[in-house]
């Protein structure tokens, strides 16, 4: 791969990644909304399938931006490798990152959940 297929590649996955965390806020901040402001009592169910849902939408979307730096970190030409912000990104503890992520993530819907029940 040369670098400019690679920084376009780059850029194209950090977009997604951005614009998926921006969604899942949204998303998250209006069931929150919903649980703290609304009567919730009368669709715990629906509620809940939202919040898990969301959580889901989170947790894949983020874990797919991942791997797709995953795969972009072996695929990293050399011109690139060499400099310090390839070195950086070569030693990006992104298997750390999935876990966070998925832990945080799960650790939200169950609050959310807890509230709803």
């Amino acid at each position: 791969m040369n670098a400019e297929t690679f920084v376009g590649m780059s850029e194209s996955n950090a977009a997604t990644i951005r614009m998926n965390g921006f969604t899942y806020m949204l998303a998250s901040t209006a069931l929150l909304a919903i649980i703290v402001f609304g009567n919730s009592s009368d669709f715990q169910f629906p509620l809940t399938m939202g919040v898990i849902g969301t959580g889901l939408y989170g947790l894949l979307t983020f874990d797919f931006g991942m791997q797709s730096a995953m795969g972009l970190k072996d695929s990293m030409p050399s011109e690139i490798a060499s400099t310090k912000v390839g070195e950086g990104f070569q030693k990006a503890p992104f298997a750390m990152y999935r876990i966070l992520n998925a832990a945080v993530l799960i650790l939200i819907a169950i609050a959310q959940i807890s509230v709803i029940y």
